[in-house]
């Protein structure tokens, strides 16, 4: 996610952005920038109901979007009422045309700046000055809290609002760089859920409202010619682990799954998700044990841009293999999708073990231990109940020797001591 800009100003009324179109687009470009504001739309709402609205400016709009084919990417940050400046989103195309960098600048319209201006960032990235070129370093200029909100959500590696390591780098060498392993940024494929949820805090989005029209992205097609297959499944603790290869970490959840491409041909294999996947393909059996035996080839991200694995091979007929997935980063859990297109319909079956047996195990024996020390517990209460009562007739008993001896001293008056 992008931090929020301080100020009532900065944000559109009720989440509304007129918009219109400079000169320079035609009207299938046009039509591209507005699907993605649908889609922008779509994915904000909470119930189908509206968070924010991009929507044709009208003549008593006094505020509004300019989108132009203008240098590059870039857009104002908030609509700011009595500020004179011009409210411009500059969409060039063909570099500014996809869902990302759209809506990236987007959210800078709706009122965010970069995720590396955090008044906290320099406890998660480390920004190195001198590979910067030095007209562009004001983009990685720090905010403190009077300036920005970071509406206490967490530092967001993810966010569609955070700057790759060479952005604007002299030679590519890196400009910003992670503090934690294992972290990537930069990418420009989809808002992140802390994106999605920043929008919706910023703008007091509820799911009472407006409702968008239920066909407000078009459902994606798939080439009459491909045969589609899906697999999906979700990692969770209970899953299984191992040291996936080429990493120095053992905390990678893992499936293994058999795969069967029944006619030969060229397969395409992707997976959908919000975590950063990554897939492996083995010979014959996998053996987590040891990852790089029989390994035929690894795939991490489609590009630069998207995190999650896609690729596509040549298969002979009648072909097995272990597929197994797993994620960049060690301890990853969440859902994923995988869908495989080819000539025929290849399968996908889970071949490894639901959970991981040692944990179950472990988890089995302590619930059996708890169970121990509660039936432990209740032996207990009646022989403390036993003692208890002993206690009494003890005390009953002392109580009635009391009373023997004062009749016995009622009958037989003591003797006055010489």
């Amino acid at each position: 996610r992008g931090v929020a800009k301080i100020g009532n100003s900065v944000r559109w009324p009720n989440g509304i952005m007129p918009y219109e179109f400079a000169a320079g687009y035609t009207d299938t470009l046009q039509a591209e920038v507005v699907s993605r504001m649908r889609k922008l739309e779509s994915l904000t709402a909470i119930n189908n109901v509206r968070c924010i609205q991009f929507r044709p400016r009208i003549s008593s709009d006094l505020y509004y979007l300019t989108i132009r084919n203008g240098a590059g990417c870039s857009s104002y940050v908030g609509q700011n009422p009595g500020v004179a400046m011009e409210r411009t989103v500059s969409l060039k195309y063909p570099g500014c045309f996809d869902d990302g960098r759209t809506m990236h600048e987007f959210m800078h319209a709706l009122g965010f700046y970069h995720e590396q201006s955090r008044p906290d960032r320099d406890s998660y990235v480390k920004v190195n000055w001198q590979n910067i070129q030095s007209d562009m370093a004001f983009n990685f200029d720090k905010y403190d809290n009077t300036v920005v909100n970071t509406l206490n959500t967490p530092y967001d590696y993810a966010s569609i609002m955070h700057y790759e390591k060479t952005a604007f780098s002299i030679n590519y060498l890196p400009a910003i760089e992670p503090t934690q392993t294992n972290k990537k940024i930069g990418q420009r494929y989809k808002l992140s859920p802390i994106d999605i949820q920043e929008i919706r805090q910023f703008y007091n989005c509820s799911a009472n409202g407006v409702l968008l029209p239920t066909t407000i992205i078009p459902t994606t097609t798939i080439a009459p010619s491909l045969n589609p297959s899906y697999y999906s499944s979700e990692f969770t603790i209970n899953h299984p682990m191992f040291a996936r290869n080429g990493s120095f970490g053992t905390n990678y959840y893992y499936e293994t799954l058999r795969l069967t491409i029944p006619a030969s041909g060229s397969y395409t294999f992707q997976c959908t998700s919000y975590i950063d996947s990554f897939a492996s393909l083995y010979y014959t059996n996998f053996n987590p044990s040891s990852p790089a035996t029989n390994l035929f080839l690894s795939y991490d991200d489609a590009n630069a841009d998207n995190w999650e694995f896609k690729f596509t091979i040549n298969f002979p007929s009648d072909y097995t293999m272990d597929f197994v997935v797993t994620t960049y980063s060690p301890s990853v859990t969440g859902p994923f999708q995988i869908v495989a297109t080819g000539p025929n319909k290849a399968t996908l079956v889970r071949t490894s073990s639901i959970g991981n047996p040692n944990r179950q195990q472990q988890q089995q024996d302590r619930q059996q231990q708890q169970q121990d020390r509660q039936q432990q517990q209740q032996d207990r209460q009646p022989q403390q109940q036993d003692r208890q009562q002993q206690q009494q007739d003890r005390q009953q008993q002392q109580q009635d020797r009391q009373q023997q001896q004062q009749d016995r001293q009622q009958q037989y008056p003591q003797q006055p001591q010489p």
